[in-house]
């Protein structure tokens, strides 16, 4: 499917600005990535003279008629759908207005911005995001990625095209079962160290609550709210709660506090690294309900930069 006129985007700032882990980079610049269950490859084609101005190409692949997983309002949207990764890209959202009041709030977040111009907060699964941003503590990125595959690969279901292999990612339920089964051993090949109790005593509160529609329900909550149910998972502390909201949830009022992020408010604002509690109240007055997006901007050239 065809995107035309598709504005302030760049698949290398979405999917390198950590937000999602299950996207490579290919050598023609495209993206081939998992999500809702389904492989896909995603191209952009900017503009002359405009380089995050221009046409997004989507080839996705679902089996059976292509139902996507776990989506909330996507979920009943085929992944070969143009309203599966309308949404999924966030493309009816006008970051070029974010971007310019973002921007006017100082000149060192107008840099960031300049810097990271195409990025957009995907849309994703809330029980992916949270279990993904639970193997992201203390953790870099490669590795990350490597931990959330070695997962997928083992509990999700294996599916082929173009004669390649893929792993949608494990439900909740079957993660269940199969701790139930074997206990915390099961999550050994995973690699996730120190992690894998925290993904166990996750999913078995999870289920408890009511599986992954707990985490879907939590959509309609008021953000603290939702920040209340999210840090009441073991091992979910702020800053892994804050990314669970912001990408998994759409609150994009949310700031996560990493170290880049620290840093960064340190050398841009004066606040202290350890000061978790005056950076996201300076997001809050400053970037109000466009803290999240502000947080990639400055995520990204943070990181970049150094």
């Amino acid at each position: 499917m065809i995107f035309e006129g598709v504005k302030d985007f760049s698949l290398e700032h979405i999917f390198e600005c950590g937000q999602a882990f299950r996207w490579k980079k290919m050598e023609d610049g495209a993206y081939a990535g998992v999500a809702g269950g389904a492989y896909a490859i995603a191209a952009f084609a900017p503009e002359s003279g405009r380089p995050h101005e221009g046409r997004l190409t989507v080839r996705a692949h679902a089996p059976e008629g292509g139902r996507t997983e776990g989506h909330g309002r996507l979920a009943a949207a085929p992944a070969e759908s143009r309203e599966f990764w309308a949404g999924y890209f966030d493309l009816a959202r006008d970051y070029g207005a974010i971007k310019r009041r973002l921007a006017a709030s100082g000149s060192a977040m107008a840099e960031a911005v300049a810097y990271g111009a195409g990025i957009r907060i995907l849309e994703q699964d809330p029980w992916e995001a949270l279990i993904s941003f639970i193997i992201s503590q203390n953790n870099h990125i490669p590795r990350i990625r490597g931990c959330i595959e070695n997962l997928c690969r083992h509990f999700g279901e294996r599916r082929e095209y173009g004669g390649d292999e893929y792993f949608t990612f494990p439900k909740a339920e079957g993660l269940a079962e199969a701790l139930t089964e074997r206990g915390i051993d099961a999550l050994a090949p995973c690699g996730l160290g120190y992690r894998a109790k925290y993904i166990a005593e996750a999913t078995r509160q999870v289920i408890e609550r009511g599986g992954e529609g707990y985490l879907e329900g939590l959509k309609r909550q008021r953000f603290e709210e939702a920040m209340k149910a999210i840090t009441s998972i073991h091992g979910v502390g702020p800053k892994v709660a804050s990314c669970v909201l912001l990408f998994g949830l759409g609150k994009r009022e949310g700031f996560p506090v990493d170290v880049w992020i620290a840093r960064a408010m340190k050398e841009f604002y004066g606040i202290g690294e350890n000061d978790r509690a005056a950076a996201e109240a300076y997001a809050k007055e400053h970037f109000g309900d466009a803290a999240g997006i502000a947080q990639q901007y400055l995520f990204y050239y943070a990181r970049s930069q150094k």
